[in-house]
């Protein structure tokens, strides 16, 4: 049995453990828990502003509500434990058209995954919330990251790297740092597709990571165009 599905067990899916008392399909792609939303990392693409939930570590759900009012489209967000105490709510939280759905990754190499909210989708980009948990257990919020997404985020050597597109012809790569102070932007390139040519826009915090600037540009032209 699936980690998911011990915990609709636990949250009261079923009558009986092992018994006859599920009467829902945990193997059918639609099946929800019994808080009724559907899994964020299920909801097919272009489904952003849906009420659902995501599943964090092993002891807490997250829970996503997103409720329509005349200043457009407001989300509020709960993080429960199985037993359905409320440990945070926080919200709420302005979204602008975004199709993604919240997910979480780790971005730190520090085993616990950050919150990733989309705030508003452009025709590629995506523009996301971060939120980093505290020692407490409460997800603060430390900043924010635009590119395709999250599944595309690329981690390494302590950074994770982004990529957005700008125009029919060129992108930015943006590297940045997740620390206790929050997200901090290392380096950005802009990168010329048609002249296969990169250039720094941004190297504020290539010092503080021992980053060359011309290795940096060096690596970005060697790509496969």
């Amino acid at each position: 049995m699936s980690l998911k599905n011990r915990i609709l067990l636990a949250l009261g899916c079923c009558a009986l453990i092992g018994g006859a008392g599920c009467a829902q399909d945990f193997e059918q792609p639609d099946f929800a828990h019994d808080e009724g939303q559907p899994w964020c990392d299920e909801l097919a693409a272009g489904n952003g502003a849906t009420d659902c939930a995501l599943l964090f570590d092993e002891d807490h759900l997250l829970f996503f509500d997103y409720a329509s009012t005349s200043r457009g489209t407001r989300l509020t967000v709960n993080l429960n434990t199985l037993e359905g105490q409320e440990v945070q709510s926080f919200g709420p939280i302005t979204i602008e058209d975004a199709m993604a759905s919240p997910a979480l990754r780790d971005i730190n190499g520090d085993d616990r995954e950050e919150l990733f909210i989309p705030l508003l989708t452009g025709n590629v980009n995506t523009l996301w919330s971060v939120w980093q948990q505290d020692d407490e257990g409460l997800f603060q919020r430390v900043g924010e990251l635009s590119g395709f997404g999250v599944d595309a985020f690329d981690v390494r050597d302590g950074l994770v790297i982004t990529r957005s597109r700008g125009d029919a012809a060129t992108s930015y790569e943006t590297a940045s740092r997740l620390t206790v102070d929050g997200l901090g932007t290392v380096y950005e390139l802009l990168i010329d597709h048609a002249a296969h040519d990169c250039r720094l826009l941004d190297q504020s915090g290539m010092a503080a990571m021992r980053l060359s600037a011309t290795a940096v540009v060096a690596a970005c032209k060697a790509q496969d165009w």
